[in-house]
Formats: structure tokens, C-alpha cells, sequence
């Protein structure tokens, strides 16, 4: 599950669209998901709705519009967790991700599933900076405290409800969101150094 239903108050634009080398950030995110052939994949999408539609190819994700956006990224999980739960009755795991993170790639999301299969954990966060966030993984038998989730907390509360079933994978460049044009430009400076190198 895809997050990308905010407003982007601080850019005044749709960050997820911003240029990407060949893509943008949203397309570089579905392409590494993608490659790990998930069974469904679900972009839950609010403000920039029809923006990001005009730019997703059908093939690669299903869309849905969350029109309580505005009520916090709680209203979005549940939404998206709904409609995929629906879609595919025996799913077992969501990985939930946000669509301003644009060092995501297969080997992080790869990297979640193994260590919930080695560790026989219920959840698996990536790390950064000292604290857990997204990319997350969430077994089926916390979907009930997906659905109850309220406000803008997203599932952080759940980790720290269960620590003794949370296990990690480093995400060292995870702290890099895009919020400001001075995001995307510390970005794209990074992104040049790891082209050269």
C-alpha cells in the first residue's frame, strides 16, 4: 500500500510526480515494487487524485481515492487495507509505504519479508535516524488495529504497542523525505553522488 493522498501543504505541489531520472519519485516507487511481483498493489490517493491517475499506467497499481484525506493518514490505511483485503481475501502481510520516501528500492522491501520470515516477527519497520517508520510490514493479525488507527499517527503506534513483535531492517537514507524544494534539491544532490559512485 501506497500512501499519497496528502496535500503537501509545505511544497504547494504533487512531490510524489517531482522528476525521478526517467520517472518521477511515485514511478521509480512503483517500479521497485513491481519488481517483487506482489500480489496487489494499492495507491491511496487524495489531493493530487487525478494528477497522479494521469500519470500511473493502469498495469501498474490500482488507484483509489481517499475523499477523507483531509481527517489524516489513518483514514487512508483503512481505506486502502479495506478495498485490498476485499480485492484479495487471503492476504497475509501489507507492507504500508509513503510515496515521499525516494530511496525506497526491492532490496529494502525484500529485506522486510525476509526478516519477518527468519525472525517469525508480526511486524518489521525499516530504521533511520534512531526511530522505526516506513516502509512497514504488518502481519494479518494486526489489520484489526490498522482498521481502528485514528488521526494523522499512521501505524507507529501499533510498533510501539508491540515491541517484542517488531523487528527491523536498516533504512539509512529512509530519513530523507521530500517536504520543501530544499528536500528535493539535498535529492537530487544525492542522487548525482550515487550516480558517480
Amino acid at each position: 500500500m501506497i500512501l499519497a493522498a496528502g496535500e503537501a501543504s509545505r511544497m504547494g505541489k504533487a512531490k510524489m510526480l517531482l522528476p525521478y531520472n526517467e520517472t518521477t519519485i511515485l514511478g521509480h516507487i512503483l517500479n521497485e515494487v513491481n519488481a517483487l511481483s506482489p500480489d496487489i498493489i494499492k495507491i491511496v490517493t487524495g489531493h493530487y487524485h487525478d494528477l497522479i491517475k494521469k500519470a500511473i499506467v493502469a498495469q501498474q497499481a490500482s488507484i483509489t481515492f481517499n475523499p477523507n484525506y483531509m481527517s489524516g493518514m489513518s483514514s487512508s490505511i483503512q481505506l486502502g487495507l479495506a478495498e485490498m483485503q476485499k480485492d484479495y481475501p487471503q492476504l497475509a502481510f501489507v507492507i504500508i509505504m509513503v510515496s515521499d520516501q525516494p530511496f525506497i528500492n526491492r532490496f529494502i522491501l525484500s529485506n522486510l519479508i525476509d526478516q519477518k520470515i527468519q525472525m517469525h516477527k508480526g511486524i518489521v519497520a525499516a530504521s533511520y535516524n534512531g526511530i522505526l517508520g516506513t516502509p512497514v510490514l504488518l502481519s494479518d493479525n494486526y489489520f484489526e488495529h490498522l482498521h481502528k488507527l485514528t488521526g494523522d499517527k499512521g501505524a507507529r503506534g501499533i510498533l510501539q504497542q508491540f515491541p517484542n513483535d517488531t523487528a527491523s531492517v536498516d533504512f539509512e537514507l529512509g530519513e530523507l523525505d521530500i517536504d520543501t524544494d530544499e528536500d528535493y534539491r539535498q535529492f537530487c544532490k544525492k542522487l548525482n553522488e550515487k550516480n558517480v559512485d
